[in-house]
């Protein structure tokens, strides 16, 4: 792995290093999410009263004293030459608490007309852009802002609706899939609102560079491409940049997610090849929400993995293609089986994850659609698998399994949160 990280002892810290990940989620402190240089004794000494070690970046600042590194910090380590500084910063916040305002059933029934008008503006861009004419900035904002106001109020109403509605074109609705998981991601992380809808518009609009690739290498697996091909489709990245700047007026941060979406914490993505926490933390954010939908999604050349799967997937390669802390908080910002997982609990019965409980990731609220012996039932139940509930074992009900849609007949895309 090309990051060069070191673990240290919060007593051997001091001013220049730049310390990019912690001995506990970055939430639960007052630091900087994207990571930060070291400026001043007073910082030494916060990270000691919070963290007994962190990690810290030796191409980014200082070493320990007796394995010096880099006499001052650099920016944006780069195997193929960015140019110019990298865009898309988000500075020093903190982090917001926000709260649940909206019982889901309301939130759902509020948040369809949003989610329809969402993928009816992304279609209308897309189509705009293949007619010739420029990316409307004031379109993709309002539909940002209008998917961070829901996500602000409930997260689980747009993550269902997102899992279970978008099964049109997987180019369209990538980009409106993408939107919704980093919004909810976001805000988990405590991403003031300003930098939560930059964030959110970035997401869906970073493959629009697609417009201007040909259209048999986005029906292909990248890996049996030759490497003219290969290079033209990576080519989507620059595209998409040219395109918001041609349009004018979309923030830095909301470029920053495009241009950098592909590149990979260990290095080893593309275009600059930027590593650790040189690729901006909004990018950063991007590329593991880019990966979750397009593995969990159905795709001319694969089929799709559960979500649950995809969680593992991601785990897997935490601190690898992708900062581990990162991987982790968005395990818990959707939970081990995710809003819309069709599910078989302990007892036999099948149902579809309808709500997370915050506090317990494995345990969320389950809207129950079968019997035991897999027999649909006539009126369907939720069941809050935090409360205390027997199963015929005499245990504490659970998730046994997560399922494919379809399996045991069960279509989640045709089920109503009215029971909620």
């Amino acid at each position: 792995m090309s990051v060069k990280v070191e673990k240290i002892d919060t007593r051997e810290l001091r001013v220049g290093m730049y310390v990019s990940q912690l001995d506990r989620p970055w939430i639960e402190t007052p630091f900087p999410l994207q990571g930060f240089h070291i400026r001043s004794e007073d910082e030494v000494a916060k990270l000691r009263i919070f963290c007994k070690y962190v990690y810290i970046d030796l191409k980014l600042g200082v070493g320990p004293v007796e394995t010096e590194h880099a006499a001052a910090p650099r920016k944006a380590p780069s195997k193929a030459g960015a140019r110019g500084p990298v865009r898309g910063a988000v500075g020093k916040f903190t982090p917001v608490r926000y709260q649940v305002t909206q019982p889901l059933k309301r939130e759902v029934a509020q948040a369809t007309a949003h989610h329809r008008d969402l993928t009816r503006a992304m279609v209308h861009m897309m189509g705009q852009l293949r007619e010739g004419r420029s990316l409307n900035p004031v379109l993709a904002r309002k539909a940002a802002t209008v998917v961070v106001q829901s996500v602000l109020r409930n997260p689980d109403a747009m993550i269902w609706l997102a899992r279970l509605k978008d099964k049109d074109s997987y180019s369209y609705n990538h980009g409106v899939r993408s939107s919704i998981l980093a919004a909810v991601f976001g805000r988990h992380l405590g991403l003031p609102q300003d930098v939560l809808e930059n964030l959110t518009a970035g997401a869906m609009l970073m493959d629009v560079g697609n417009v201007r690739v040909p259209r048999s290498l986005l029906t292909t697996c990248e890996r049996d491409m030759d490497a003219e091909d290969r290079k033209a489709l990576r080519a989507h990245v620059q595209h998409g940049v040219d395109i918001l700047e041609e349009a004018g007026n979309y923030h830095d941060q909301v470029i920053g997610v495009v241009q950098f979406h592909h590149e990979r914490y260990d290095g080893s993505g593309y275009p600059f090849g930027l590593s650790g926490t040189a690729i901006p933390l909004l990018a950063r954010i991007a590329s593991i929400v880019d990966t979750y939908d397009a593995v969990t999604s159905p795709r001319p050349w694969a089929d799709p993995v559960s979500p649950t799967e995809a969680v593992s997937m991601l785990y897997e390669q935490r601190d690898a293609k992708f900062q581990g802390s990162l991987v982790e908080q968005f395990i818990q910002s959707i939970g081990v089986y995710p809003t819309g997982t069709l599910v078989e609990l302990s007892n036999g019965e099948v149902g579809v994850v309808i709500a997370q409980n915050p506090n317990r990731r494995l345990r969320p609220k389950v809207m129950v659609v079968t019997d035991a012996g897999k027999n649909a039932l006539a009126q369907p139940k939720v069941v809050d698998l935090m409360a205390v509930h027997q199963d015929e074992a005499g245990g504490n009900l659970s998730v046994k399994s997560s399922l494919m849609p379809g399996a045991f007949g069960v279509d989640p895309g045709k089920l109503q949160v009215n029971a909620a």
